[in-house]
């Protein structure tokens, strides 16, 4: 009898443990899958902001002094947002478990705030 208790309470510990070895490996996959997806984001955003550099870039060779000035405050912008894209991606690939939540965030209010200004 007190065999078979002994035996009860080390089954319901590896089911514990197996549970928790479970649930540790689905955050895992939906933190790789949120990672990659916010990659794909960024990396779409990259080629966005480098598309709209070029045409700034080509736009500012015939344009008059005056449109020069605004030109270059926008390119001025969309540089910034080329380096900050880049450094978000760098980021978001070297995210751990213990700091993805703030990558995350920081990261999809990145991708909003680009998206909005390219919008405008």
């Amino acid at each position: 009898m007190l065999l078979s208790i002994a035996f009860v309470a080390c089954k319901d510990n590896s089911k514990t443990e197996q549970t928790a070895e479970n649930t540790a490996e689905t955050l895992e996959n939906a933190m790789q899958t949120a990672k990659s997806e916010l990659s794909k984001t960024i990396s779409e955003l990259q080629v966005t902001v480098n598309t709209k550099i070029t045409e700034a870039e080509k736009e500012l060779e015939s344009a008059s002094e005056d449109a020069k000035v605004t030109i270059n405050q926008k390119l001025e912008t969309l540089r910034k947002q080329r380096t900050d894209l880049e450094n978000m991606a760098k980021r978001v690939g070297d995210a751990t478990a213990e700091g993805w939540a703030e990558v995350e965030k920081s990261a999809t209010q990145m991708i909003a705030d680009v998206k909005e200004a390219l919008n405008k």
